[in-house]
């Protein structure tokens, strides 16, 4: 019982810091670990490594453009990772899932006041941010967003569902 809650606390830990996902444990053959509960499967992970690494690629592809660096914002990532978990949740893709307000409204109840121009790209699947970044840059839409010079700041969400990746990324200009 007692390698058991020790390895709970160290899959925790690692959950915490992003390195690994929820079920890693129990696939990787380590000792007698329990498989995961059918809870611990729909709880949706947080990967801040991946957020902070989207942000970096998507300033190093704004820099090589003429763009200035976005500056990350902590209500534009609340709003991103709100948006995130309830994609994942509903499993379905998209900027306004039924119910939700549109953009504008879920930024501003993040707190994010007094905005005068707002964007965001959406996508599930990329294992990792280079994979993300890359594909938002293929498209033109997705594209248009990042090289936006007019944007100012950012706040990505990225969360994990039954080791399926969701993401999201606001942009915004006050």
């Amino acid at each position: 019982m007692q390698t058991i809650s020790v390895k709970f606390l160290v899959l925790s830990m690692l959950v915490a810091l992003g390195l690994t996902s929820l079920t890693s444990l129990a696939s990787s053959g380590a000792g007698a670990a329990p498989a995961p509960s059918r809870a611990m499967q729909s709880r949706i992970v947080v990967n801040s490594n991946f957020e902070t690494r989207v942000i970096a690629l998507t300033n190093r592809r704004r820099v090589a453009n003429g763009c200035a660096p976005l500056r990350f914002n902590r209500n534009l990532r609340t709003a991103a990772r709100r948006h995130t978990f309830a994609m994942a949740r509903s499993r379905i893709l998209a900027h306004r899932l039924p119910g939700e307000p549109r953009l504008g409204r879920r930024l501003t109840l993040a707190n994010y006041l007094n905005w005068r121009e707002v964007a965001e790209n959406i996508a599930v699947g990329f294992g990792t941010p280079r994979g993300v970044v890359r594909a938002w840059m293929r498209s033109p839409t997705h594209r248009r967003n990042i090289l936006d010079c007019s944007l100012r700041e950012v706040g990505i969400g990225v969360g994990i569902l039954n080791r399926r990746v969701w993401w999201t990324q606001d942009f915004g200009r006050r």
